[in-house]
């Protein structure tokens, strides 16, 4: 465990510290994790920055919320233009909000805070998914290169069969170019094989919030795509919705709602006034004075009672919000929960029949076609089979990796890439 921590500290350090050259230098490769990368992600992805510092601006707004305002210091006199004066006073003059009122905007910006520290911890759950999805396209894409080298390492030695076939006059020519053009598309499916890796690593030192200046090509990635079979039924996906974090957010959100209607209440309730002063009549501040001032919501039609019904209209749309939220989380993990199942199936498929047959039917016809028992189109069509098949099985294990991570969403704990080594 503590020489994990160190090479996850030595990773932090070289992807963020150190520059190009500086890098390219230190090592000849730098190895990432899924959970390396998710850390980088949750010290530099600038949108989870900007809900950490929206959560500080929340929590500033709980004092100012109590209605006291800065006190005001005044200066008055009377009969400045003859040069004398009959009172000349100074004073300090607090004006506060009605005590409950302050008490209800100050609860208001309590539930506010929830909303925003809710909305943080949504959104490092969100990041989490993305890191986890881009560094799953990420070693896709490397077993797709793989795929493809593999492809034209077949391409190449059929070439050279068909070749010494037309050598010993076994076959035509038409053999020889039919394999030139296998060989010729077998390339360029390598080619765009490595261009959607590089297009890949870059989304995911996107993801990562990883200046441009780091993203390296010397890097390797620990993690892979294995078959780990996991048992997830459906009621264990839908009984947790109700408190998946958007859930949570949304009936926080209700509840700041809700907040708010009685918080316009309140303000029917008057405004207070406090000023003590020193007076002078000509002969010195000998005398003090007190005030109170309260004021009144004459014009309530027009300003706290439109408040408050735009504060109810705001409330039934946040009550019809958790609705729609909670139908849309349904059918969203429902959905990506019949995709894991129809992933899974064609995983088992593949390992308990294809794989096996698909190799065979590839390693016989080829032995065929040497042996001149067979012709080029058999070979190239049980080449193309065993190569299908690869494709395939990968692609859905890539779409079984990424709706577990959608699943991770709606459910209390990890899936995949948990953090306990490679997969």
């Amino acid at each position: 465990m503590k020489s994990r921590k160190i090479r996850r500290c030595a990773v932090v350090f070289w992807m963020l510290i150190l520059p190009v050259g500086g890098m390219s230098q230190a090592t000849d490769e730098r190895v990432i994790t899924v959970q390396d990368a998710i850390q980088i992600a949750m010290q530099q992805n600038p949108e989870l920055k900007y809900a950490e510092e929206q959560v500080q601006v929340q929590r500033s707004l709980i004092g100012p919320s109590w209605g006291i305002e800065s006190p005001e210091v005044y200066y008055f006199r009377e009969g400045m233009d003859d040069g004398v004066f009959s009172e000349q006073r100074w004073g300090v003059s607090q004006s506060v909000a009605f005590p409950l009122t302050g008490y209800l905007q100050q609860r208001k910006a309590s539930v506010d805070l929830d909303v925003a520290q809710l909305e943080a911890d949504f959104l490092r759950i969100r990041i989490r998914a993305d890191v986890k999805r881009a560094y799953t396209n990420v070693v896709y894409t490397i077993k797709k290169v793989d795929l493809a080298r593999n492809e034209l390492q077949l391409a190449e030695e059929l070439r050279e069969i068909a070749s010494a076939r037309l050598d010993v006059g076994e076959s035509t020519e038409l053999d020889l170019i039919q394999s030139d053009i296998q060989l010729n598309e077998a390339r360029n499916r390598l080619l765009q094989a490595r261009e959607m890796h590089n297009s890949a690593r870059y989304e995911l030192f996107r993801v990562m919030g990883t200046e441009p200046g780091g993203q390296e090509y010397g890097i390797s990635y620990a993690d892979t795509l294995v078959w780990v079979d996991i048992a997830l039924s459906q009621e264990e996906v839908l009984k947790e919705l109700s408190e998946s974090p958007e859930m949570l957010i949304a009936r926080k959100i209700s509840e700041s709602a809700k907040q708010k209607i009685t918080t316009e209440k309140s303000r029917y309730l008057p405004g207070l006034r406090f000023d003590y002063y020193y007076q002078d009549f000509g002969s010195g501040y000998d005398f003090t004075g007190f005030e109170v001032g309260v004021s009144i919501p004459l014009w309530f039609g027009v300003n706290e009672s439109r408040r408050v019904m735009q504060a109810r209209s705001e409330f039934r749309q946040t009550e019809w919000n958790i609705n729609k939220t909670h139908l849309r989380l349904n059918e969203r993990a429902e959905n990506a929960w019949h995709s894991y199942i129809t992933s899974r199936e064609a995983i088992l498929s593949y390992k308990n029949f294809v794989q096996s047959r698909a190799s065979t039917l590839l390693e016989l016809t080829r032995e065929g076609y040497r042996a001149g028992e067979l012709d080029l189109l058999r070979v190239l069509e049980a080449q193309r089979t065993y190569l299908e098949s690869e494709q395939q099985y990968y692609e859905s294990l890539k779409n079984y990796y990424e709706q577990l991570i959608e699943l991770e969403k709606y459910i209390p704990k990890e899936l995949v890439f948990t953090g306990g080594g490679s997969e």
